[in-house]
């Protein structure tokens, strides 16, 4: 009977205890619910950010990155300092949509570079046999963010024997983003200069589109008379040119010849002058020249700017993005004093190296047909043409102004 009663006295402590620490785990399990809950709501997100990682002079406002749910909005939305590298901290600030509830968070945003190198070799690379070899100055290599880039061309060649040569030239920037080119070096024979000139009357001319000839002093003396008959209605004379890298900037003497004996046979004309800026105090002070020396003459065309010394570009210690900011600073005076600026570029340039979209663009694509698909306002498509009134070849161009 007496181990009955302890088995019942058991059972029944056992009993007691399951429901105690049962009763206990429910509680707890309401508690941690409850907190689990009430943390929910604490990292409720009041925005979200598209990506904490934004591209180098990538031109972006704080509302290109973040995101607002539907009850907060900004209270302000500045620039994103793009132009370096690495972490970069914003007070966030922004309020509620329906009440008083405005708040402040600081977020960060890593500015990145993501742009491999560029190397302005193509697949061949002609080099005339016995003379310097130049390919570290003459073919461009360069990062749009790095002033300075690791550049190194490799492969076994013999400038003093003809052949071609397999080569490959690598550049490293210091995001560790790398480019390699393959090519072949082929080391060739003096070439014979080709006679063979484009005359306009055997030209297709598009129905958009007029002749328009460029011309400098490498011409000469020009009867203009005999141009406009031929059928030129436009051209682009060199006003002047930087006299070289660091110097003063000259005219060009046939300029005041050029414009006013072009202008006095119907021809209309623009301008362009030949730059070796390599920087943007450079470019600033050439615009102001060319802006001073412009003052007497009445033009319809644009003012471009030519800038061409690529064989200098390595040795200039300037980024793509500096190069861009120095024709754009040109432009910019120039379209501020009336006139409509345009920039100079062959296709391969154009494509690689400009970025100046909002310019009107005066395309150089030696092609029968150019398959350069951005908007361009005038294409030079040949620098063998011939026209009557001019005794050396001269370059061509189609004009789309209709």
């Amino acid at each position: 009977m007496k181990r009955i009663v302890l088995l019942v006295t058991f059972v029944i402590i056992l009993g007691v205890s399951a429901l105690f620490f049962l009763n206990i785990r429910k509680d707890d399990e309401e508690i941690k619910k409850e907190n689990n809950e009430e943390k929910q709501v604490e990292e409720k997100e009041d925005y979200s950010i598209k990506n904490s990682e934004v591209e180098v002079y990538s031109n972006l406002k704080l509302d290109d990155i973040i995101i607002m749910n539907d009850e907060f909005i900004l209270r302000e939305n500045p620039i994103i300092d793009t132009n370096s590298l690495g972490n970069k901290k914003y007070l966030l600030r922004y309020c509620h949509r329906d009440r008083d509830d405005c708040r402040e968070e600081e977020i960060i945003i890593k500015i990145v570079d993501t742009i491999a190198p560029y190397i302005g070799v193509g697949d061949h690379y002609s080099h005339i046999i016995n003379t310097n070899f130049t390919i570290d100055k003459d073919v461009i290599c360069a990062d749009n963010y790095d002033k300075f880039v690791k550049c190194e061309l490799t492969g076994e060649y013999d400038l003093n024997a003809l052949g071609e040569y397999p080569m490959k030239y690598t550049a490293v920037d210091s995001s560790n983003n790398k480019t390699e080119k393959d090519f072949i070096l082929r080391v060739i024979e003096k070439p014979v200069d080709d006679n063979n000139l484009t005359k306009i009357s055997d030209l297709t001319i598009p129905d958009n589109a007029s002749i328009l000839i460029d011309v400098s002093k490498w011409q000469k003396d020009i009867d203009w008379k005999k141009v406009k008959e031929a059928g030129v209605n436009y051209a682009m004379i060199r006003l002047g040119t930087q006299k070289a890298i660091d110097e003063d900037s000259v005219m060009d003497e046939y300029f005041e010849k050029n414009i006013k004996e072009a202008q006095a046979n119907g021809i209309k004309v623009g301008v362009y002058y030949f730059s070796y800026a390599n920087d943007i105090e450079d470019a600033k002070k050439q615009a102001g020249w060319v802006i001073d020396n412009l003052k007497d003459y009445k033009i319809d065309l644009p003012v471009s700017f030519d800038w061409e010394c690529w064989k200098y570009f390595n040795g200039f210690n300037i980024s793509l993005h500096d190069l861009n900011e120095i024709a754009e600073t040109f432009l910019k005076e120039i379209e501020s004093a009336g006139y409509t600026g345009a920039n100079y570029g062959s296709k391969n340039y154009l494509v690689n190296v400009w970025s100046l979209n909002e310019y009107a663009t005066w395309l150089a694509h030696y092609k029968e047909e150019t398959d350069y698909n951005k908007d361009y306002l005038i294409w030079q498509f040949t620098d063998k043409g011939t026209v009557d009134g001019i005794k050396n070849a001269v370059d061509l161009n189609f004009y789309y102004n209709k």
